[in-house]
């Protein structure tokens, strides 16, 4: 009697398998989860990894709606040979500089002050303020200072009252600080951010410790603030910089590149010989040239960095 009790309640408490679904049964335990994780692998095949790899080829072809040739390296020797596409390499190096040291430099500053005591208290409410023109497209920025630097225009009328008269749309010496302008308008918020975000990551007691060795507002900033700022510094150079040498919406919408090509860039090279002159060849080699100068120009940032110990 009491071996039959004890084989029923063994019987009873044997391991229950679970259910398995359809699709467990079909593709197996191992198979399924790749099943999951594969529309995301077949749209960054579709969208991104196809488009580069067709972009490589195609800058080493002449194509035409009825045929391709290929034809090696004679697109790159053709964007090279181009004096348009030259300028606009060399506006690209003013662009960057000149574009790192007006947004930044103004950043930094809005930060600084921002997180200064008197103004802790409303500091949320202005960095919102700052960072919404960043929520503005390109081409509506592109757009309102087409509006604001015209004849008539808000700029215009108090660059006017002040005696200064400058043709924005004329000048070749005035397009690029459009473009800069119009770009800082937009950017200079995000960076105020990005900054605040640091300062408020160094310690208040080595101000304390500062304040009672009897150091300066400048002392504070030159060896506690800006070395501590170094990372953030460093991401936001690395950031602004590679968004400066893709610009387009600005000087295109502002300018069409001009006058006399005085604010073209590449991207913007790059679209008239793709879109306009449907040359689809050399506006891809042209758009792998750029890719080398980005790569290249963050490497050298990061490795200048390394040196000066900024990335620590």
């Amino acid at each position: 009697m009491g071996s039959t009790i004890h084989k029923v309640s063994h019987a009873q408490a044997g391991p229950v398998r679970a259910r398995r679904r359809w699709w467990q049964q079909i593709l197996g335990p191992k198979v399924a989860p790749y099943l999951f994780v594969s529309p995301f692998f077949i749209l960054f095949a579709v969208f991104w990894v196809f488009p580069v790899v067709q972009s490589f080829l195609l800058s080493f072809q002449h194509w035409t709606a009825k045929e391709t040739d290929w034809v090696g390296l004679a697109n790159f020797r053709f964007i090279l040979n181009t004096p348009a596409v030259r300028q606009a390499f060399g506006n690209l190096l003013w662009y960057a500089v000149v574009n790192n040291v007006y947004q930044l430099s103004i950043a930094l500053t809005v930060a600084v002050l921002l997180d200064m005591p008197f103004l802790r208290r409303v500091s949320g409410l202005l960095r919102v303020s700052y960072f919404m023109p960043n929520l503005v497209s390109g081409v509506t920025t592109a757009i309102l200072f087409g509006i604001l630097l015209g004849t008539g225009g808000v700029i215009d009328n108090l660059l006017s009252l002040a005696g200064i008269k400058i043709s924005w749309f004329q000048s070749t010496e005035w397009s690029k600080p459009a473009v800069i302008l119009a770009g800082g308008w937009r950017w200079i918020g995000y960076w105020v951010v990005m900054f605040m975000a640091g300062l408020q990551g160094i310690p208040d007691q080595y101000y304390e410790a500062a304040d009672l060795d009897g150091a300066t507002f400048w002392q504070r900033f030159r060896f506690i603030t800006f070395p501590m700022l170094r990372p953030v510094f460093l991401f936001v150079i690395v950031v602004n910089t590679i968004g400066t040498l893709q610009i387009f919406e600005e000087p295109f919408l502002l300018f069409r590149g001009g006058p006399l090509n005085s604010s073209t860039t590449p991207v913007v090279e790059m679209f008239k010989l793709a879109f306009q002159n449907f040359d689809l060849g050399s506006g891809a080699a042209l758009g792998w040239l750029l890719a080398v100068v980005v790569i290249a120009a963050t490497i050298l940032q990061f490795s200048l960095a390394r040196r000066r110990g900024w990335s620590e």
